[in-house]
């Protein structure tokens, strides 16, 4: 059979798709026809003190593997480390060059750790710009590199080194992506345990469409009955006491969606203990305490209301979010536009309530800005008017009426991922 070409050992190497302990078995492979019968080493140098390295992968001249190269730049373990005379004559300068090892130099550390050779040839490895690392053959012949072109070899071995190490940065890369994928589905999972878990209201329908852009949402909403903690003259054997909170993160994906698990965690620790009472105190309780110790890289905007069928009120605040459309009969009304300012800009502002009284057969549609800055693949937006149109010509129950404004979203966006989270809550007031 005819030898294989120096092209067809390139091919072979350009294929190579494995981890790094593979890299150096390939990179043995590759160079067993040039340098039959000698070991390979792989010497890490960067970030060493001059004249120092560390054995991040050996494998002996019969080919077998006696320091897996499982970590070549030393950042999860701790490698073997040499600072004896071999390790000087071969690190020191940045040139290619041969050593030949006389008997007693043979016993010094790194030597032993090299099977004992008699002569080396030692390639620096470029990497990023860097010296990072030399690759090291070793052989137990006297002479055996004495006809070798250490500039050619440095050449060689660079440029297969550049074919290996361009997959092991996307195997990297593709496993750190997991990773991270892993943990922001783990947040989505803990922020979908805190959306509202259907609650049974009466004289309330209504429906929720909760749509992150990406796996975890700075969209937030809460919905609830809190009838038990109405006041002694509220009736407690007709309609609930509710009330709703939508809120939006500046920004998407997982350090909006850590927000607004943040502002879950604060809204829980509100005590109704002091006055203006409401939607307003609850709202500049959350905002005093949504401050860290550091400035925001987020603020966010809220919507948030309260409902008393009794007297019929709707107390409500808007902290920067797009207006509630309030619908009557066929007449839409946008609500609370422009209010107030969102949360995480003023520690100590003070929210105020607003009132509207609300009639039996009354429709409330909150929303965030994904939903009407939703863009089509021409760039156009979705828009304000073309949402109280659909509110005002659509369907008078709150699921038919959210799945025709989501399929309007969808059309309008050609089927395609909006590039912000979106949220839709629809009310209608039974009683």
């Amino acid at each position: 059979m005819p030898s294989e070409s120096l092209f067809d050992r390139v091919l072979a190497l350009s294929a190579f798709d494995g981890d790094s302990r593979a890299a150096l078995r390939a990179l043995h492979a590759h160079f067993a026809a040039d340098f039959p019968d000698c070991s390979l080493a792989l010497l890490l140098v960067r970030d060493q003190a001059p004249g120092r390295c560390r054995l991040a992968g050996l494998i002996g001249a019969n080919g077998i593997e006696h320091v897996p190269n499982l970590d070549p730049n030393g950042e999860h373990s701790e490698l073997p480390a040499f600072d004896d005379r071999l390790a000087v004559q071969i690190v020191t300068h940045a040139a290619p060059h041969v050593v030949a090892l006389a008997p007693a130099q043979r016993s010094v550390p790194l030597a032993q750790a090299l099977f004992a050779p008699a002569m080396v040839l030692a390639i620096p490895v470029a990497n990023g710009g860097r010296l990072t690392h030399w690759l090291v053959f070793g052989s137990t012949l006297a002479g055996r590199f004495d006809r070798s072109d250490p500039q050619r070899v440095m050449l060689h071995v660079n440029l297969a080194a550049s074919l290996i190490v361009r997959p092991l940065v996307l195997h990297e890369l593709s496993q750190e992506t997991q990773r991270q994928r892993q943990e922001i589905e783990s947040l989505a999972d803990i922020q979908k345990l805190l959306l509202p878990d259907n609650p049974q209201i009466n004289g309330l329908e209504y429906a929720v469409h909760w749509q992150p852009a990406a796996t975890a949402a700075g969209d937030y909403y809460e919905l609830s009955k809190l009838t038990e903690f109405a006041p002694p003259e509220f009736p407690r054997n007709g309609p609930d006491l509710w009330g709703v909170i939508v809120g939006d993160v500046s920004g998407h994906g997982a350090a909006a969606a850590m927000e607004a698990v943040q502002f879950d965690a604060i809204l829980r620790t509100y005590q109704d203990n002091e006055p203006p009472g409401g939607p307003a105190r609850v709202i500049s309780y959350v905002n005093k305490y949504f401050f860290s110790r550091r400035s925001r890289g987020h603020f966010m905007t809220v919507f948030a209301l309260l409902y008393r069928p009794d007297t019929r009120v709707l107390t409500f605040l808007s902290a920067g979010h797009p207006p509630l459309l309030h619908r009557r009969g066929r007449g839409v009304t946008p609500v609370g536009e422009g209010d107030q300012i969102p949360l995480g800009v003023l520690r100590d502002y003070e929210y105020r309530n607003n009132e509207l009284t609300l009639e039996s057969g009354d429709i409330l549609v909150l929303y965030t800005d994904g939903i009407v800055e939703a863009k089509n693949p021409r760039g156009e937006m979705f828009g304000s008017e073309r949402l109280r149109e659909l509110v005002a010509d659509g369907a008078d129950i709150p699921q038919a009426l959210r799945d025709g404004i989501v399929a309007a979203v969808r059309t309008h966006q050609e089927n395609q991922a909006g590039s912000d989270d979106q949220t839709l809550v629809v009310l209608k007031i039974m009683q």
